[in-house]
């Protein structure tokens, strides 16, 4: 399904030429044995702290492909302060064009309903049964993944890959994945990951890190304050067409200078 979502206000006859992704959506299907990652999230708006991160794990575990999923309906977080989905996925559309390895879906909207890891990953094994998942995960969200519903069946679906801060040790994770999730996990140094007899491994990888929060770029912008270099280009542009996030007339004449 692509969505083109209506302007808040005065409806364009057709969305402009710059906000229209590439043909296919990004939305190929991988071929068997391709290893992908998974990078789930609000996406609220989607910034460069997302895509640095993505863009470093792809490079450390030479994924052939990292496939986003913006959230439906999220079960931890206020969905009063959320954008239309249609919104969220068109701006990932837009912000994953240019890239190669990096393609959006609308996964969890097909599902319906809380959007669930487990039932996202589940049904990815459905459509790429052949193909190794990499499902990626900053490490405070991990350190809560406790938290989240059949959250130990995540580790049975796919490779979980904690994107840490500089200077994060492995052992800052042993005891909770021990307690929380299952003692049998070994740390392997060799590989730089924690193995267990029947479970997908736990890999931490380092990224940069990028002091940008999805929650900050809306203050600033209902607060009509720039946004430049904090989310693509072509996204900025996105969120003032559309006004977003209380973006205003008067954001956008500042803004488009």
């Amino acid at each position: 399904m692509r969505c083109h979502p209506e302007r808040s206000e005065g409806s364009p006859q057709e969305i402009p030429r710059h906000f229209v992704p590439r043909n296919d959506g990004g939305s190929g299907v991988p071929r068997n044995d391709r290893r992908i990652g998974i990078f789930g999230g609000s996406f609220n708006p989607v910034h460069l702290g997302h895509l640095r991160a993505a863009e470093e794990v792809c490079e450390e575990l030479e994924l052939d492909q990292v496939i986003f999923v913006p959230t439906f309906i999220p079960p931890h977080k206020d969905v009063s302060l959320l954008v239309d989905f249609e919104h969220r996925y068109q701006m990932l559309s837009l912000a994953l064009k240019e890239h190669p390895k990096f393609t959006v879906s609308d996964l969890e909207m097909r599902l319906g309903g809380v959007s669930y890891t487990v039932r996202t990953l589940a049904a990815l094994r459905e459509e790429h049964d052949s193909s190794e998942f990499f499902f990626l995960v900053g490490s405070d969200a991990f350190l809560e993944i406790d938290s989240w519903w059949h959250y130990r069946e995540l580790f049975q679906l796919a490779s979980m890959v904690i994107m840490t801060r500089p200077g994060t040790s492995h052992g800052d994770f042993k005891q909770f994945i021990h307690e929380r999730i299952d003692s049998n996990y070994r740390w392997v140094d060799l590989r730089r990951q924690f193995e267990h007899p029947l479970f997908y491994p736990i890999i931490p990888v380092s990224v940069t890190l990028m002091d940008i929060s999805a929650s900050r770029i809306r203050k600033l912008v209902a607060m009509n304050r720039s946004i430049r270099f904090l989310v693509p280009e072509i996204v900025r542009e996105y969120i003032i067409y559309y006004r977003l996030y209380g973006s205003s007339e008067t954001s956008q004449r500042g803004e488009q200078k």
